[in-house]
């Protein structure tokens, strides 16, 4: 209780002593305000950038590995009708076959095919991509429907020409209203809407690795109905070129039962594929790996970043360190006073350290605030998202009162060591 007393007063003592040096005080805490919201306000931005690539990745499924057909750079072009012959490449019925049988630690394998095709509304068309999946495919990658029904088992047993589309493929396409049970023609045929996603979209990885239109133009149909239709050929004409393509498999998905067993399942997968493919017509994503690789990357910036920031809390100390200096040179008669008084030296070693703490606390509580703030900017003017967590505050907190406290060593222990008698004559 009697020392709890005796810090009491010696935060009085140190509150009127910087009160009586109202701008220098201001000013130096100013240093640490910008100093402690910067530290802030960078590692909001760095953790709101991991939270948006944990979202992005998620939606992958870190169970999954993705193989996905890609055409080999060169190909040798019929010379006799000056046109591209049909192209085969990618992935197989024969792949998917040998995956089922040869990898036991797989709980299910999906086969996607894609399909550019021409949308028609009337007389207005856009050019999309058809994806023909399985129901299973719809609920691993978190396509939920907000309006109608999405893709069912029955729908393929049946060959049903129903498909699931998103709003900026409509509005493309000039459709604003209900648009359930109305038809569209996907290249010669007909399917009926029987359900509206999301008018999100895939981004970074998440977009490459499922090969998604940017125009989120997507029209989702099911699978056995769109190779019933239109079988595993596509010849696309642009500008007088011709390009045909015989690709049996755009993509397949292969889920594990454990996560654990993710990296010894892609093992195994690209040793059967690589035995198939001597041209290496495909390419292997596995999300788990991206995130582990992205996420110590990301933390590498993150320490890089606010080291960087640090250096203004750096800037403050130097500033605290030398108005303390300053302040011990004006007050060497106080402190000879104190001195003969009966203070002893660490007396007056805890009075300057309470000062100097005092100043940088009071900085980094204002700072805290500062950060918020700066976060908030940052968000509006850069359009990343922010995530202003406990432990950015804590840190940030701590590392401006470790500053206060190691800048006012030096000062502190200069005004301790002065000789009582020699500063009682100081004038």
């Amino acid at each position: 209780m009697i020392l709890g007393g005796r810090w009491l007063r010696l935060l009085r003592l140190s509150l009127r002593n910087l009160r009586g040096y109202k701008l220098r005080t201001s000013l130096t805490t100013l240093g640490i305000v910008f100093g402690v919201g910067s530290v802030i306000a960078v590692m909001a931005m760095g953790a709101g950038a991991e939270r948006e690539l944990l979202k992005e990745i998620g939606r992958l499924g870190i169970r999954n590995i993705i193989l996905n057909s890609k055409k080999p750079p060169d190909r040798k072009k019929d010379q006799q009708t000056n046109q591209w012959a049909y192209d085969r490449y990618g992935l197989t019925f024969r792949d998917e076959r040998q995956i089922r049988e040869t990898v036991p630690a797989l709980r299910q394998v999906l086969p996607v095919h894609k399909l550019p095709r021409t949308v028609w509304n009337g007389s207005r068309r856009i050019e999309a991509a058809v994806y023909a999946v399985r129901d299973r495919h719809m609920r691993i990658f978190g396509l939920d429907v907000v309006r109608g029904r999405n893709l069912t088992p029955l729908d393929g047993a049946l060959l049903k020409r129903v498909c699931v589309v998103r709003a900026g493929l409509l509005k493309e396409l000039g459709i604003y209203s209900d648009p359930l049970g109305r038809y569209l023609q996907v290249g010669d045929a007909y399917y009926r809407i029987v359900g509206l996603l999301k008018d999100e979209e895939f981004l970074g990885y998440a977009r490459k690795a499922l090969d998604i239109d940017t125009k989120r133009s997507e029209v989702y149909v099911p699978y056995e109905t769109a190779f019933r239709r239109y079988g595993t050929r596509t010849v696309v004409s642009r500008q007088g070129s011709r390009e045909a393509t015989d690709v049996q498999l755009s993509q397949i998905v292969a889920s594990v039962r454990d996560i654990d067993d993710v990296l010894v399942a892609a093992r195994m997968l690209q040793r059967v594929l690589r035995k198939n493919h001597a041209d290496k017509d495909y390419e292997m994503v596995v999300p788990l790996e991206i995130l582990a690789q992205r996420r110590k990357t990301q933390q590498v910036f993150n320490i890089f970043l606010v080291a960087i920031a640090s250096i203004s809390l750096l800037v403050g100390g130097i500033g605290i360190a030398n108005i303390m200096l300053a302040t011990v040179t004006e007050r060497t008669r106080e402190i000879g006073v104190r001195r003969a008084l009966g203070a002893k030296r660490r007396h007056i070693v805890a009075q300057f350290l309470t000062e100097t703490t005092v100043i940088s606390t009071l900085g980094g509580l204002i700072g805290m605030g500062a950060g918020f703030g700066f976060s908030r900017m940052l968000t509006i003017w850069t359009g990343w998202e922010a995530d202003v967590t406990l432990f950015s505050l804590v840190l940030a907190l701590s590392i401006s009162m470790g500053t206060g406290i190691v800048s006012g060593i030096f000062p502190a222990r200069r005004a301790a060591q002065l000789d009582p008698i020699a500063a009682l004559r100081h004038e």
